[in-house]
C-alpha cells in the first residue's frame, strides 16, 4: 500500500472544480425559503455533520484531513457554493453505501434531503449570516488528540528511524505489556491505532499470549488504522481483551519518498479504553475476512468481478463489515444467503474509495444463524477510464503494495449466545484458539 498525501482525497474533491469565491447576492430561487441563513439554518447543520473534521485540529482519519475549519462564519463564507456543490453532489460528508442503508450503520455521515436544501438555498441567496443572537453555541469537542476519548492506556512503539534510501518498507514493532504497563488483563471497548510519523501508511495490530510463539497467524487481532479507517468501538456488552504479559506488535508499512534527507523518526501509538475493572462481558469480538488471492483482473478491463464466500459454522453477531480493495476497486457486496433459502444483501457499496477504508458498524448487530452462506463480491476498474489506475495495460493480481491490489471483506463478531466470561474465562476458553464461528 503506497502513502497517499495527506489531505489529497478530500482537498482533490474540493479543489478540481471548487475555488473558493467572494461573491455578492445573488438571485434567490423562488421555491426556497426565503431567508435561510448561516446563524440559524447553515451553522446547526455544520456543527452536526462537519467540524468534527473541518475545525482546528480536526479529527485525522488517517491522513485524510479537512483542508479548511467550518467553525466561523468568515471561515465557511468564502467556501459557500464549494460547500453546496459538495453536498448537493453527496460527495461531503463521506459516505459510500447505498442510500437503502440509511439509518441502518452507527458510523453513517449523510445530510437529509432537508439539510442539503437549506445549504444549497443559504449560498444561493449571497451566504447571508442572519442574527448571531440565534446561532447555537460552539459545539465541545472532546479529548485532544484521541478520536476515542480519553484512553485509560497508551502504549508506545520503540523510537524508530525510517531509513533515507527506502520508499516502500514494512517492519513490526513488539512491545512486552509488563506489570508497569499493564498490571492486570482487561476488556477493551475501544482501540484507536496512531502513526507517529508522516511516512506511516497503515499499522495492523496483534497480540500474542505470554509464552506464545510471535508469528503472524497466531495472536489475536487489535485492529488497524490506513486511509480514511476509524477506531474500533463496540457496542456495550462487546470486547476484545487484552492480556497482561502478552507481546503486542506494531505491523508497520511506511512509504515515503527515498533520497537523503527523506528519513525520519517515528513512535507510533495505540490507545485503548477499558470496561470497569472486574465486569463481566457477554460477548468476546473477533475478527476474520472473507476473501481470495488467486485472482487477476485482465488488462482494460473495466468492471472485473471476484467473488469469495464462508459457512457461518455457528450463530454469529455480526457487528461491522469492511470491505477492503486498493486503487482499482469500485464496488462491494456482502450477501447472507440464509439456511431457510432467503438472502438478504445486508452491505452495498456501490462506489468504493481507497482513500475511505470505512468499517461499517451496525445501530444493532445483526444476528446471522448458523447454516449461512456469507458471500462477499468485489468488482475493479482497471481502465484508463479510472484515475487511479497504476497501469491499466497491465493484469493485476494479489499483493500488498497500494499498487497492487487485495480482495478482502472484513467481518467483526461475536458468538451471538451470551458467555458472561470473566477475563480469565475469556483468557481459558478463547485465545490461541482457531477463531470460531466460520469455515472456508
Amino acid at each position: 500500500m503506497r502513502k497517499q498525501t495527506p489531505t489529497l482525497a478530500i482537498a482533490t474533491i474540493l479543489a478540481l472544480a471548487l475555488s473558493p469565491a467572494i461573491f455578492g447576492a445573488g438571485a434567490k430561487d423562488a421555491t426556497q425559503p426565503a431567508e435561510v441563513t448561516f446563524a440559524r439554518d447553515v451553522l446547526p447543520i455544520l456543527q452536526e455533520n462537519c467540524q468534527t473534521c473541518h475545525r482546528p485540529g480536526g479529527d485525522n482519519f488517517t491522513g485524510m484531513v479537512a483542508p479548511m475549519s467550518l467553525v466561523t462564519y468568515d471561515e465557511v463564507r468564502p467556501w459557500a457554493r464549494s460547500i453546496a456543490k459538495q453536498v448537493e453532489s453527496r460527495k461531503m460528508p463521506p459516505w459510500f453505501a447505498s442510500p437503502e442503508y440509511h439509518g441502518v450503520f452507527s458510523n453513517e455521515r449523510t445530510l437529509t434531503d432537508d439539510e442539503i436544501s437549506s445549504i444549497v438555498a443559504w449560498a444561493k441567496s449571497g451566504a447571508p449570516i442572519g442574527d448571531l443572537a440565534e446561532a447555537p453555541a460552539p459545539r465541545e469537542f472532546g479529548s485532544k488528540g484521541w478520536r476515542i476519548g480519553e484512553p485509560d492506556l497508551v502504549v508506545t512503539a520503540p523510537r524508530y528511524f525510517v531509513p533515507d534510501d527506502v520508499d516502500t518498507h514494512y517492519t513490526n514493532h513488539q512491545v512486552v505489556l509488563t506489570d508497569d504497563i499493564l498490571p492486570a488483563s482487561r476488556w477493551v471497548q475501544a482501540i484507536e491505532w496512531k502513526g507517529g510519523a508522516s511516512a506511516v501508511h497503515h499499522i495492523v495490530g496483534y497480540a500474542y499470549l505470554p509464552g506464545q510463539k510471535v508469528e503472524r497467524g497466531r495472536g489475536y487481532g487489535l485492529g488497524s488504522i490506513a486511509p480514511g479507517e476509524e477506531p474500533m468501538h463496540f457496542p456495550d456488552g462487546f470486547a476484545k481483551l487484552l492480556v497482561k504479559g502478552s507481546t503486542l506488535v506494531f505491523n508497520m508499512h511506511y512509504h515515503k519518498e527515498a533520497g537523503p534527507g527523506t528519513g525520519e523518526w517515528d513512535a507510533s501509538q495505540v490507545a485503548f479504553k477499558f470496561y470497569p475493572e472486574g465486569a463481566e462481558v457477554a460477548h468476546f469480538v473477533d475478527h476474520n475476512a472473507i476473501g481470495a488471492a488467486a485472482f487477476e483482473i485482465p488488462p482494460n478491463h473495466p468492471n472485473w468481478k471476484v467473488g469469495a464466500a464462508r459457512m457461518i459454522d455457528e450463530d454469529i453477531t455480526l457487528i461491522s463489515m469492511h470491505p477492503h480493495m486498493h486503487l482499482r476497486g469500485k464496488r462491494a457486496r456482502y450477501i447472507a444467503f440464509y439456511p431457510d433459502g432467503s438472502q438478504e444483501t445486508i452491505l452495498e457499496v456501490p462506489e468504493f474509495d481507497f482513500n475511505w477504508q470505512t468499517d461499517y458498524s451496525f445501530v444493532e448487530p445483526k444476528v446471522i444463524p448458523a447454516g449461512t452462506r456469507l458471500e462477499y463480491t468485489a468488482w475493479f476498474d482497471n481502465s484508463v477510464d479510472n484515475p487511479s489506475n497504476p497501469d491499466a495495460n497491465k493484469a493485476q493480481g494479489w499483493g500488498r503494495e497500494t499498487w497492487d491490489e487485495m480482495m478482502l471483506g472484513y467481518i467483526t463478531y461475536s458468538s451471538t449466545e451470551p458467555k458472561k466470561l470473566t477475563v480469565e474465562e475469556a483468557i481459558a476458553q478463547h485465545l490461541g484458539r482457531r477463531r470460531g464461528g466460520l469455515s472456508e
